[in-house]
C-alpha cells in the first residue's frame, strides 16, 4: 500500500510538472519581452532663443518622448511651440507622430523624425502630414544649462533620423546647439 501511494504520488507529480511546462509554452510572453525598448529619448523644457534678423528675445517650449524597440520600430511623440511665430496672437504649436529614433555613437546625442499630425494654425514650413526632424543632446544632471535642442527647420527632402545626411540641405540646422534654459533631457 505504500509502494502504490508513492507511485501515485509521483504520478501526480509528473502531471502537475507537465502542466506547467505545456503552460509556459502555451501562454504569451510578458508585454514587450519578446521585443524590448533598446533606445529611448525624452525631454521637456524651455529655450530662449534669439531671432538673428530682429534681434528679438523669443521663447520656445517642447516636449518630446520617443522609445526604440529591438526590431528598429519608434513610437513617441513630440510638441514644440515657438513664440517667434505667431497669427492671431496665437503662438505656432507643431505635434508630431515619432517614428524614427536613433542615437548616436556618443550615447547622448539622439536624432528623431515623424509626421507633423496637426498645428495651432497653417503653417508653410511645416504643413501637416510632412515629415520633420529635429536632435537632442543629454549633456548631464540637471539638464537645464546644459542640455541641447536644436530647432525643427523645413525638410524639403524628406530626411527622416537615421539618414546619412540628416542634415541637409546646409543649413540643415538640426545640430542641438540650442541650450536648454529650464527642462531636461535624458537619451538612453
Amino acid at each position: 500500500m505504500v509502494r502504490s501511494s508513492s507511485i501515485a504520488a509521483a504520478a501526480v507529480s509528473v502531471s502537475v510538472l507537465t502542466g506547467l511546462v505545456v503552460t509556459a509554452i502555451l501562454a504569451p510572453a510578458a508585454p514587450g519581452a519578446a521585443n524590448p525598448v533598446v533606445h529611448s529619448a525624452t525631454g521637456a523644457g524651455h529655450q530662449d532663443d534669439l531671432d538673428v534678423a530682429t534681434g528679438a528675445v523669443f521663447n520656445r517650449t517642447f516636449s518630446f518622448s520617443a522609445v526604440q524597440y529591438a526590431d528598429g520600430t519608434t513610437e513617441g511623440n513630440a510638441q514644440i511651440a515657438s513664440r517667434k511665430f505667431q497669427l492671431d496672437n496665437r503662438d505656432l504649436v507643431i505635434h508630431m507622430r515619432v517614428d524614427c529614433l536613433s542615437v548616436l555613437a556618443d550615447g547622448k546625442t539622439a536624432q528623431l523624425s515623424g509626421v507633423i499630425t496637426r498645428t495651432s494654425f497653417p503653417f508653410p514650413d511645416a504643413p501637416v502630414g510632412e515629415i520633420h526632424r529635429f536632435s537632442v543632446q543629454d549633456n548631464g544632471e540637471p539638464g537645464a544649462g546644459l542640455d541641447k535642442f536644436s530647432g525643427v527647420p523645413p525638410n524639403p527632402l524628406d530626411r527622416e533620423c537615421d539618414d546619412a545626411d540628416f542634415g541637409q540641405p546646409e543649413p540643415g540646422r538640426v545640430a542641438p546647439t540650442r541650450t536648454v534654459n529650464r527642462g531636461n533631457i535624458q537619451v538612453r
